[in-house]
């Protein structure tokens, strides 16, 4: 069938009416309404067929464009934006095509009225997929990392400033979780008289962690007794796991010389606190008031996100099994198991020395995925050289 008309194009449909013969349509259409229903019905084909794989490159230019763009300005991209920020040798017409076929896989959509588009869950997963190489920090940012915890004196100070760190370079909330401490190992145990009738327990886990107790001592303790003490304590305290400090010490009261067991008695009731408290809880949190002023989020997904950081508990763990391996890992949105995190994206990694802790940040899903991404690897990376350090 021929079309003379330069403004619209004809389509026919035939269907076959058995022996009766064929029933003939003839539709006239637009000529540039034609075109994008093309357009629009292949990127259909694609999609029913490979799905992802189907993304040529333009495409994932645009999708690169619109995410970018998006993350930096808050607001719906056009496609005569993304002409310009991804510098394409093509018409704004081309571009909402190739935006339309995105829409249709589920990569952008069309907030209200808006004749921008914006990222959907899956489309921001896909940019971060498609990220070529690992991002690294730039090397001012390194460098302050390095400084920061590089001169970190114990532990617990090391996970505060690597908390304060990650909340401020990447102005979301950071979250930290300390090495959990069940098969952290003593490799110092040491008792400190201070003056007569008090002492500090001093107490070094091969993870860097320090615990210090104060000691009532009876007051005929001797210098003498408490060399006697240290003796003891480095042949059957030093070596065990913390969290068997206490049981240990209580044992040995019952077989120690009489004129020793009120001292080591002393020694159990200052660590009857339990050393080896449940620290998959102990999360370090910073950065929360950066989502107060967050326009990313409704306002009730900012109260649910801001009552679940109180959770400690099951912030940690969340990142304990958002860390399987030593690569960071990327939740987004609906990706989140937690219903309240449904809003959110959170980029964790795990560290480890004798003991695995991880750490992380959480924000909203409109976030800069690959400068978090670089952020977290550094900060990961200098947590664990300094842990080591700590530990040497």
């Amino acid at each position: 069938m021929a079309s003379t008309s330069g403004s619209t194009a004809r389509t026919a449909a035939r269907r076959a009416a058995g022996s009766a013969g064929a029933v003939h349509l003839e539709l006239a259409v637009p000529a540039e309404e034609a075109r994008l229903a093309a357009s629009e019905l292949a990127a259909a084909v694609s999609s029913s067929g490979s799905g992802e794989d189907e993304l040529d490159e333009r495409k994932r230019t645009v999708l690169r464009a619109i995410v970018t763009e998006y993350v930096a300005r808050g607001e719906p991209v056009g496609s005569k934006r993304v002409v310009e920020v991804a510098r394409l040798e093509v018409s704004a017409a081309t571009v909402r095509n190739e935006m339309s076929a995105l829409e249709a896989l589920g990569y952008i959509a069309q907030p209200h009225t808006s004749a921008g588009r914006v990222p959907t869950d899956k489309g921001y997963r896909r940019f971060v997929d498609d990220l070529s190489a690992d991002p690294a920090l730039d090397d001012a940012r390194r460098e302050l990392v390095q400084e920061l915890l590089g001169s970190a004196s114990d532990v617990e100070d090391l996970l505060a400033r690597t908390s304060s760190v990650l909340s401020q370079l990447t102005r979301l909330v950071s979250l930290v979780i300390a090495p959990t401490v069940d098969a952290a190992r003593l490799k110092l145990c040491e008792l400190v008289g201070l003056s007569p009738g008090s002492a500090l327990l001093l107490l070094v886990a091969d993870t860097g962690r320090v615990e210090k107790r104060s000691v009532e001592l009876p007051v005929e303790t001797t210098e003498h007794d408490l060399d006697r003490v240290r003796t003891v304590l480095a042949e059957q305290v030093r070596g065990r796991r913390l969290g068997e400090v206490h049981t240990t010490l209580l044992h040995l009261v019952e077989d120690a010389p009489s004129d020793l067991r009120e001292i080591l008695r002393a020694l159990a009731d200052a660590t009857s606190r339990e050393l080896a408290e449940d620290t998959v809880h102990h999360v370090f949190v910073g950065g929360q008031a950066s989502l107060a002023g967050d326009e990313a989020f409704e306002r009730e997904q900012l109260s649910r996100v801001l009552q679940l950081i109180e959770e400690r508990a099951t912030l940690a763990r969340l990142l304990a099994e958002a860390t399987a391996d030593d690569r960071p890992t990327v939740r987004i949105g609906g990706e989140n198991q937690v219903e309240d995190l449904r809003a959110a994206s959170l980029v964790a990694q795990r560290y480890q020395l004798v003991t695995a802790g991880s750490l992380g940040v959480l924000g909203p899903t409109r976030m800069d995925y690959a400068s978090v991404l670089a952020t977290v690897r550094a900060v990961a990376d200098q947590l664990q050289a300094t842990l080591t350090d700590l530990s040497g």
